[in-house]
């Protein structure tokens, strides 16, 4: 009988890639996840920069969807896909934000299935960055997770300042009664 590959660090990343997009089940503790933090993200805030800011939330949902859509063809396709292209699968955006957040499901889903198909021994081989450097893709994937979180933070902070409720203690506010 051939032993099955291992998969127990692949499924942790998947999990761990997953969780950035969306959490459930966790109560109060998914406020880091990408689409919790759209949740509250009011129709005419998407497009608004806060004072003395340059960038919006969708800007930085299509970054991190840009992001995922880079990693999945560079490191895994044909290295096809140009940065902000906004492109999948013949679907771009849209202007609502239902439309953008369909499509950060689809830029998601797309790095997702590259991922979930690894065995552990995969994990340290050499894939190609968006910008051509080798790198193991244990690393690329943590990339992505972590690229991923630090705009989502950003992206809070922002519907923050534009809601006008930045003040300390709430950084969750609003949300409570979505758990």
């Amino acid at each position: 009988m051939v032993p099955t590959p291992s998969r127990s660090a692949v499924d942790e990343l998947v999990t761990m890639f997953d969780h950035v997009l969306e959490e459930s089940g966790f109560g109060w503790d998914h406020w880091h996840s990408l689409l919790w933090n759209l949740h509250n993200v009011r129709d005419d805030e998407w497009d608004r920069a806060p004072v003395e800011g340059h960038r919006t939330i969708r800007q930085l949902v299509l970054h991190i969807g840009d992001g995922f859509l880079s990693y999945a063809s560079h490191a895994f396709g044909d290295r096809s896909y140009q940065w902000a292209s906004h492109v999948v699968h013949d679907v771009s955006p849209g202007e609502t934000s239902a439309e953008v957040i369909a499509w950060i499901r689809l830029a998601h889903r797309e790095l997702h299935e590259h991922i979930a198909t690894l065995t552990d021994d995969e994990l340290s081989v050499l894939r190609s960055a968006p910008w051509g450097e080798q790198y193991e893709t244990r690393r690329l994937i943590e990339l992505q997770i972590q690229h991923a979180i630090y705009h989502t933070g950003e992206i809070n902070h922002l519907r923050a300042l534009l809601q006008g409720n930045d003040e300390p203690g709430n950084d969750d506010i609003g949300r409570e009664a979505s758990n």
